[in-house]
C-alpha cells in the first residue's frame, strides 16, 4: 500500500521505484562532488525536487543511502576482478587481479575511499558485510582452486594467503589513491605495483616453480 507521499509522487508521474533511483542518483552526484559531508537530506531533496522527508519513505536513513553507494563500488570492483581471464594459471591470474584492483582504485578514487575509508556510524548490517566480503572471496576462490591444482603451495591456508595478498595490493593502491605514491615513487608507480605482485607470486608458487 502506498503512503500519501508516494501517492503524490505517482500523481506527479514518478513511481516510487523511480523516486528511489532518483534519490540514489542525487546522493551519488553529491558525494562525487562534495564527499560524504555533501550527502544531506536537504541537498538530495533539492536535486530530486521532493521534500526531505520523502527520502525516508525509501531509505531508513542517510547511512543506508551511502551504503548503497558503497555496494555500487564493490559491484564495480567485483566486475573488474571477474573480467580477468579465467584460463590463466592461478599465480598469473592472481597477479592480473591485483592489477585490476589497482586500476579500479586509481580510476575510481571516490568509490574506493567510500568502500574502505568511510564507515557508517552504526554497525553495518550482516548482509552488507557479507556483500563487501564477497568481493574478497573472488580472490580466495582463485587461491583455493590453485592449491587444489598444485599451482599454488599446498601448505598455505587459502584464507590466510588471500588476506595477505589483499593487504599487499590494497596497501599500494591506497598509497596511490591518497597521492602518497606519486610523491614517493614519482614516475615509477607501475614498477612499485609489479614489485608487490612479484613478491606475492613468490609467496604462492610451489618450490619447484619458483625459479621460473
Amino acid at each position: 500500500m502506498l503512503t500519501s507521499q508516494a501517492r503524490k509522487a505517482v500523481r506527479r508521474g514518478r513511481r516510487p521505484a523511480d523516486l528511489r533511483t532518483a534519490i540514489l542518483g542525487a546522493a551519488r552526484r553529491l558525494y562525487f562532488e562534495h564527499g560524504t559531508d555533501g550527502v544531506t537530506a536537504r541537498r538530495i531533496a533539492a536535486v530530486v525536487g521532493v521534500s526531505p522527508t520523502a527520502i525516508y519513505l525509501h531509505y531508513r536513513n542517510l547511512d543506508e543511502v551511502v551504503e548503497h553507494l558503497r555496494m555500487e563500488g564493490h559491484a564495480l570492483l567485483a566486475a573488474a576482478l571477474r573480467a580477468v581471464d579465467p584460463k590463466l594459471r592461478a599465480v598469473e591470474r592472481v597477479r592480473a587481479m591485483g592489477r585490476a584492483y589497482y586500476r579500479f582504485g586509481v580510476t575510481n578514487p571516490a568509490y574506493y575511499a567510500l568502500m574502505f575509508n568511510v564507515r557508517p556510524d552504526e554497525t553495518p548490517r550482516r548482509e552488507a558485510v557479507q556483500r563487501e566480503m564477497s568481493t574478497l572471496m573472488l580472490l580466495r576462490d582463485v587461491v583455493t582452486a590453485g592449491i587444489a591444482r598444485g599451482e599454488i603451495r599446498r601448505d598455505l591456508d587459502a584464507l590466510v594467503a588471500t588476506n595477505a595478498l589483499w593487504a599487499q595490493v590494497h596497501g599500494v593502491t591506497a598509497l596511490a589513491v591518497s597521492g602518497l605514491l606519486p610523491q614517493t615513487a614519482s614516475g615509477h608507480h607501475d614498477e612499485v605495483l609489479e614489485a608487490v605482485l612479484a613478491g606475492a607470486a613468490r609467496l604462492l608458487k610451489p618450490p619447484r616453480s619458483r625459479h621460473r
